[in-house]
């Protein structure tokens, strides 16, 4: 007669070193690619807003051309939930797999839609449909990979390996604005408008095919493996997590308020900010962001590292208040109009967003069990996302429109640094917490 029984925390499962640094290859070179694909479309937004959403008032255009941004946030909890069944059904590896090819093909889609010019609305229908198809594969993406990251990581060392979720991702943005800022500089304005903005988007294809390769060779992670030994792998996540996890769910997606807007408003929004409210021209303004955003990217594993010696919560609390006040200094400094000061401005705003992204992999995947961890994290993290990232840098560029104060999106962030810091007071200290979960499994 077959009983189910509670059993013990499982073992840590080994981690072979060879294995894990394919593991970590794979899963970052995913991450590059998919947010090289997300970033060109930001990074292209000048001229994407006139061959889609051609107007007489440049503003109009952009704000267009952000909410289609905003579009592709939609799909992000859809994918989630997707996603988030997939890897914890059947593994990470496949949904990892799944994932970046539905991200290489909407990007490639993406660089062949005709413009306005050419068959009118049809075309800013087109763009919508490839953003969210690209919202899909980036709501199911951060769930999965930060847990596969997160799994595969030796004791002592989730934090660290965890931000490489994020270090890949921002450094794939890097990318993604470094050979937009090429093909301005050696491309006239005219040829850019006419084809130079699709070569971008075309490149992704032989990264696509370089990021399926990686992660069709990849092993399926400990955790999940031993999950399948103990025949305990979770049926219907979505039903558990709703009934079992709904008080952490919340607590991220409070604290992802505050890293949604701080990180859109830094990586969407301001390159259009440089170009319409400090007057930079457009190579200038894209080289700035795009040095900044690497200089973002070196902090993330520091901090990262730093939080598996301290802990999570004390780095998201000065997450929160760093928020607060940095992002105002940040725009204070930038408005000030020389080009150090655009520098050393951004750097400012980027503290906060390194901090974010270097401890929350970790912090939340340590805070849903094995069998539902990509649908716990991934889910409440798409949801809030959706809510805030897409509409960060709308709301910011709006927010200069209508109240004509140029810091208003830095109140905008400070606003939502102090709503996530009370969410990250009611979060618990995890990073020596054992990752393995109780499971349920059936025995004789």
């Amino acid at each position: 007669m077959n009983m189910e029984t509670l059993v013990g925390v499982i073992p840590p499962p080994s981690r072979p070193a060879s294995s894990s640094k394919r593991a970590i290859l794979a899963a970052t070179l995913g991450n590059t690619l998919e947010w090289y694909d997300f970033a060109v479309y930001a990074y292209l937004t000048p001229v994407i807003s006139q061959l889609f959403f051609p107007s007489r008032d440049p503003l109009t255009s952009i704000l267009s051309t952000f909410a289609v941004l905003a579009v592709g946030f939609i799909m992000r909890p859809v994918g989630a939930v997707f996603f988030g069944w997939l890897a914890d059904r059947t593994g990470r590896k496949k949904a990892l797999i799944v994932s970046v090819t539905v991200m290489g093909v909407a990007t490639i889609a993406l660089g062949l839609i005709p413009t306005h010019a050419q068959v009118g609305t049809l075309a800013a229908v087109l763009l919508t449909v490839a953003r969210l198809f690209q919202g899909f594969s980036v709501g199911g993406e951060y769930g999965t990979s930060t847990s596969f990251l997160v799994e595969y990581a030796p004791t002592g060392r989730r934090g660290l390996f965890g931000s490489l979720a994020y270090f890949s991702s921002i450094l794939g943005m890097a990318i993604g604005g470094s050979i937009v800022l090429v093909f301005s500089v050696i491309l006239s304005s005219a040829d850019m408008a006419a084809w130079g903005w699709r070569i971008p988007f075309l490149l992704s294809f032989p990264l696509l095919l370089l990021g399926t390769y990686m992660r069709l060779k990849i092993n399926e992670t400990p955790e999940f493996n031993a999950l399948q030994e103990k025949d305990a792998v979770e049926k219907f996540p979505l039903k558990t997590i709703v009934r079992s996890h709904g008080k952490n769910m919340l607590i991220v997606m409070g604290i992802v308020i505050a890293f949604a807007i701080s990180t859109y408003t830094v990586v969407s929004f301001m390159l259009s900010y440089l170009r319409t409210v400090i007057h930079i021209e457009t190579v200038p303004a894209t080289l700035s962001v795009v040095v900044v955003t690497v200089f973002g990217a070196l902090l993330i594993p520091v901090f990262g590292w730093l939080s598996d010696r301290v802990g999570r919560k004390p780095l998201l609390i000065l997450a929160c208040v760093s928020s607060i006040v940095l992002p105002l200094a940040g725009l204070m400094i930038v408005l000030t109009g020389s080009m150090l000061a655009v520098y050393v401005g951004q750097m400012v705003m980027w503290v906060p967003v390194a901090i974010f992204c270097g401890v929350t992999p970790a912090a939340f995947a340590e805070l849903f069990p094995t069998e539902v961890r990509v649908s716990g994290f991934g889910i409440a993290y798409a949801v809030s996302t959706a809510l805030f990232s897409g509409t960060a840098p709308f709301i910011a560029t709006l927010l200069v429109e209508r109240t004509g104060n140029n810091l208003a999106p830095g109140w905008y962030i400070a606003a939502a640094g102090a709503i996530s810091l009370l969410f990250v007071l009611r979060l618990r200290e995890t990073n020596r917490e054992e990752l393995s979960a109780n499971v349920k499994t059936h025995v004789a």
